[in-house]
């Protein structure tokens, strides 16, 4: 078991102050060392295996072990020393909020149906990223014929109808509520058969006109809500590729892009978080899992990532992804139903507002056709709102601890 060094300890000591709003060179509580541990990811240093997709999956958490993969432990620990300080003391967000919720969408596809080129792209994209086992060299040269039967079965035009992406935000408007969105690059020959195929000059019917996927970014920019990147497969470990997705999508659209998440949630504890810092990123939201719910970090707040192995910080705010709805509800994952997936989730988020944390949850616009993941999104939002959550996009709560630094 590794040790904590004076400076991850100094980081860790400094992640108390901002949560609890003590002045910077204020003595701090002391996290204990195996919460600590637990935050700076030190079991994914210690362990190199990892499952089909490159990623840390819940069954290798110690804390799934424990039996407290569902439990936010640092954030109890921290509301039982913020009341020591301060028996008074209100939640930490904006309007005396109980707590926080982040609403999220990875865009993976644009539309069910795909324009010619958007399928020919996904055929090219099938034969990269090989293994090399025998497994893959014997499916490989199936695959184009695979995505090319898929498109048919989907449907193929030249501007497909972006209908679920335009439920998605009306629903959100509807509720007054804010959330992040998060767009993929098209990679081309330097990316995976993972990836998405769609590109920024493809056409699409949003709203009700024909437009660009770009115009498309913009117009979810303009109705208040923040447009991030959907990071590449191969982008979480490549040098230069999330500067250069990252590039790609505000000169495509004009904006700023400041928060990032990997797609399929992959994320090397090693690389990740220095690729996205050297890109110009503020804030990622990944940690997380694919096929459960729960807290890979021990936390639902957002901290200052620590590299452990340079013995340094990044300047890159970690902000635990916690929900995502494919581990509810999809066939190889936890596999809920409806009834019992809302009542897991309502559950968590009571758990969330009992320590004043923060509900970072991912919805796939593109699952909103079927009414089980639609009504799961739907609760959670009317959910929220009884609670009177505050809702916050990723670059909201980046705000938010960043001010608490200073």
């Amino acid at each position: 078991m590794t040790e904590l060094t004076e400076a991850a300890r100094a980081h860790v000591d400094g992640t108390m102050r901002a949560w609890l709003g003590l002045p910077p060179a204020s003595d701090a509580p002391r996290l204990p060392d195996d919460l600590a541990r637990r935050l700076l990811r030190s079991e994914e240093y210690e362990y190199s295996h990892r499952d089909q997709w490159g990623n840390w999956e819940f069954a290798f958490s110690e804390a799934n072990g424990a039996g407290r993969l569902w439990e936010p432990d640092i954030d109890r620990w921290l509301l039982d020393r913020r009341r020591e300080l301060d028996p008074a003391a209100e939640p930490p967000w904006p309007g005396r909020r109980p707590f926080a919720i982040c609403l999220s969408h990875d865009v993976d596809l644009i539309a069910d149906a795909v324009t010619p080129r958007q399928a020919l792209r996904s055929m090219r994209l099938s034969l990269l990223g090989e293994s090399g086992s025998s497994h893959d060299r014997v499916v490989r040269p199936a695959r184009p014929a695979v995505r090319a039967a898929r498109a048919l079965y989907r449907g193929v035009s030249r501007a497909p109808a972006a209908d679920t992406l335009e439920r998605c935000i009306e629903i959100e408007r509807k509720h007054g509520v804010t959330a992040s969105y998060f767009f993929t690059v098209y990679p081309g020959g330097e990316g995976h058969r993972y990836d998405c195929a769609y590109d920024f000059g493809d056409a699409c019917r949003f709203q009700g006109a024909r437009v660009s996927v770009a115009e498309m970014v913009r117009t979810v920019h303009r109705e208040g809500f923040e447009a991030g990147l959907h990071g590449s497969y191969n982008s979480a470990v490549v040098a230069g590729r999330l500067a250069a997705e990252r590039a790609a999508l505000e000169r495509a659209t004009g904006l700023t892009v400041t928060s990032t998440r990997q797609h399929f949630l992959h994320w090397d504890v090693r690389r990740t978080p220095r690729l996205q810092s050297e890109a110009g990123f503020s804030a990622d939201s990944t940690i997380g899992f694919n096929r459960n719910i729960g807290f890979r970090a021990g936390t639902t707040l957002p901290f200052l990532w620590f590299d452990s192995e340079r013995d340094v910080s990044v300047d890159i705010v970690a902000l635990p992804m916690l929900v995502h709805d494919g581990a509810l509800l999809r066939a190889d994952a936890l596999e809920l139903g409806l009834e019992l997936a809302q009542r897991t989730l309502h559950e968590f988020l009571d758990r969330i507002a009992a320590v004043g944390g923060v509900a970072t949850m991912v919805f796939h616009p593109n699952n909103l056709e079927h009414s089980d993941y639609l009504a799961l999104f739907e609760s959670a939002i009317r959910y929220g709102l009884e609670r009177d959550a505050w809702f916050a996009s990723v670059r909201d709560l980046d705000a938010w601890f960043r001010a608490r630094t200073s």
